[in-house]
């Protein structure tokens, strides 16, 4: 993985949405963030598929591994872990530990720890991943549009219409 100016610890439902939708090396393509996977979340990408395309990732060195490598972080996670799921546990823990962004579309107790413990702006969604990739010209509206009805086809629900609606209110 090149250096990057911001890195992102990228939880298992991010990276299984932009699977589902063929979209993973928008992660590679994105301008100025790096994104790195534990293995408790590789772990957590169940699917024979959706696993052979991350591991290939992961092994030519698009998306970067990355273990916990002190005990500040093992015992965040051991805390987490009790309230959260292992991948996400793992990413808010090196989050947390290493003053890292978190790519997760987890809501509710996650993202309330994640502003707790990281403050706000921190956690990276894949409708933001989208906002980015189109504002960085990777994607098209049309072609963000195409992959949101995918992915509303896998139980992946967006609260708007058009990528262009949301582009519209963060202009």
């Amino acid at each position: 993985m090149a250096e990057r100016t911001r890195v992102v610890v990228t939880d298992a439902n991010v990276l299984i949405n932009l699977i589902h939708v063929g979209r993973l090396d928008i992660l590679v393509r994105l301008p100025d963030l790096g994104f790195v996977v534990p293995p408790e979340v590789e772990a957590e990408v169940a699917v024979p598929e959706q696993a052979a395309v991350l591991k290939r990732a992961l092994d030519t060195g698009d998306l970067g591994r990355q273990a916990f490598t002190g005990t500040e972080e093992l015992g965040i996670y051991a805390e987490l872990v009790q309230v959260l799921g292992k991948g996400e546990s793992a990413c808010l823990a090196m989050a947390e530990v290493r003053g890292w962004l978190i790519a997760s579309d987890e809501r509710r107790r996650f993202l309330r720890l994640a502003k707790e413990r990281l403050g706000p702006g921190r956690v990276l969604n894949t409708v933001g991943v989208f906002l980015l990739a189109i504002r960085a010209g990777l994607v098209t509206v049309e072609e963000a549009d195409r992959d949101k009805a995918t992915l509303e086809g896998h139980r992946f629900k967006m609260k708007f219409a058009s990528f262009r609606d949301v582009l519209g209110s963060c202009a």
